[in-house]
């Protein structure tokens, strides 16, 4: 009997707006937040993904810097062989000239040798038959 004595019809109707208000409330203010809550948690998750790949990336490139280092000083110092190679070649071809005769200056138009080297290379291995000539020096003058 106490079912009777509640009022339902006046606590329906009472009910009635605060269900209105609390759905107006989730449709204008909670559903946006919401919304923007997942949007915010999608993005996180693709600047992680994004982070992630920058990262792979950042390791790439410096594995890819200590190798191309590596193979710049290998190169460097292969460089270094061949211009050693070539200064022998040189001298040695400048060795031959003077033999049969060549005039320092010609060793020095030829193989790039310093007037010095030249000078030294014509004395030390020059044709010793021919006469020194006046007018080239002999390179010894200190």
């Amino acid at each position: 009997m106490m079912m009777n004595q509640i009022p339902w019809l006046e606590l329906a109707l009472s009910l009635g707006p605060v269900s209105i208000a609390l759905a107006t409330y989730e449709l204008v203010f909670v559903r946006p937040l919401r919304r923007r809550a997942r949007a915010s948690t999608e993005r996180c998750s693709a600047l992680e993904q994004s982070a992630k790949e920058t990262m792979g990336l950042v390791v790439r490139m410096v594995n890819g810097e200590r190798r191309l280092r590596g193979e710049l000083n290998r190169l460097g110092e292969r460089i270094g062989q061949l211009e050693l190679r070539s200064e022998v070649r040189s001298f040695e071809q400048a060795i031959s000239l003077a033999e049969k005769g060549e005039q320092a200056a010609r060793l020095v138009s030829c193989f790039g040798l310093t007037e010095g080297e030249a000078s030294l290379v014509s004395l030390l291995h020059g044709d010793r038959d021919l006469p020194p000539r006046g007018d080239e020096p002999l390179g010894l003058i200190g």
